[in-house]
């Protein structure tokens, strides 16, 4: 049985090519959850850690619903092409913001 990604992406030509970008987004999405959540035990004063993490669970978990809406009605919009495009320029953007801060930068 093909994976179902095969079947929902028409326009890859190279299959073990897409299977290995999402190997490796898959490895750094899992050592970001891991050092996020060292980083939140480390860094967050005991007494708040469980308001901090609500809302980082608020924050992750709970709008994804909203975000699947949102991508669905911008595919629907623009195309599939064009949004995927437009949604890594803004996740671009939001990471470039991110890191102008010199704080988040040496990790302070």
């Amino acid at each position: 049985m093909r994976p179902f990604v095969y079947y929902s992406s028409p326009k890859v030509n190279w299959i073990p090519g897409l299977m290995m970008i999402i190997a490796i987004g898959g490895i750094g999405s899992f050592f970001f959850g891991l050092i996020w959540e060292i980083s939140l035990q480390e860094r967050v004063p005991k007494a708040a850690f469980g308001r901090v993490t609500s809302l980082d669970m608020l924050g992750s978990i709970a709008l994804m619903p909203l975000g699947y809406l949102m991508t669905g009605w911008l595919a629907d919009w623009m195309g599939g092409v064009q949004k995927a495009l437009l949604l890594a320029i803004v996740m671009l953007i939001i990471i470039i913001g991110a890191l102008s801060f010199r704080s988040i930068r040496q990790f302070n």
